[in-house]
């Protein structure tokens, strides 16, 4: 039953990243593909109707693990707070510059809410990218179920060195890219002209920046993770999962 649930809360996560990923990163390349007030509004447009349906997956995936995995929730939301409570900050802050940058008909005021925008849906991909990678590092939980990381320490290239290390920040960098690749080719699908063209621009960057990074990725994940492979040799189906990421 525990790995029914597991496989349930990663669907869960998935369904987050694929229909919120999108939004997040037309609202990481909103700035670049969009050089006016009329194309920045175009861009918003494109995730108007969605951007805050799709993060019900995310309250879902926490109520899901809150309710079958207690003492994993509790763990993790202590030993995380601060990482946590930022994802919360950057979350609200994506919210209101969407909401208020059309309260008042200034290009000062409008401007400072796109690069609001901007920074914290970047930041937020960052931050969700950075929360993978401390997973599949792993972190020393103690007998009494918990752990604390510092927020980063010396950045020591061969060793854990806090929630913030080389290769946590690169998990995260990678999320970045390709959550921006998602979210060009999603603006140049719904939008025209030169949004479009510049939007397809953007995709194709991205797009190998995403393949070289997973790669890359993929091969520091197998170094920091010596039980991966004994993992998989004893849970063959869990093959599944890389699959269904490359596909």
């Amino acid at each position: 039953m525990e790995t029914l649930w597991f496989c349930l809360i990663a669907f869960s996560l998935t369904a987050y990243v694929v229909l919120d990923g999108f939004d997040l990163g037309a609202g990481m390349v909103h700035l670049f593909v969009a050089r006016n007030d009329s194309e920045r509004v175009t861009v918003l447009r494109t995730i108007g109707p969605v951007w805050d349906g799709n993060e019900v997956w995310l309250i879902a995936t926490g109520g899901t693990i809150f309710a079958v995995f207690p003492a994993l929730y509790a763990t993790s939301f202590s030993g995380f707070y601060l990482p946590l409570m930022m994802v919360l900050w950057l979350l609200v802050g994506r919210a209101i510059a969407i909401e208020f940058r059309h309260q008042i008909d200034s290009p000062l005021w409008k401007q400072a809410w796109d690069v609001i925008f901007t920074l914290s849906s970047g930041a937020l991909a960052l931050f969700f990218g950075v929360a993978l990678g401390n997973v599949a590092r792993g972190v020393p939980i103690g007998p009494d179920g918990s752990f604390f990381e510092p927020l980063w320490t010396d950045f020591h290239p061969l060793r854990a060195t806090g929630i913030l290390d080389p290769y946590t920040i690169f998990a995260g960098i990678t999320a970045k890219i390709a959550l921006a690749h998602h979210g060009a080719l999603w603006v140049a699908m719904k939008t025209e002209g030169q949004v479009r063209k510049r939007a397809w621009d953007a995709a194709r960057i991205t797009g190998w920046l995403t393949v070289l990074t997973t790669i890359v990725a993929t091969i520091s994940t197998r170094l920091v993770q010596p039980h991966m492979a004994s993992r998989f040799s004893h849970h063959p189906w869990g093959y599944l999962f890389p699959l269904l990421a490359a596909v």
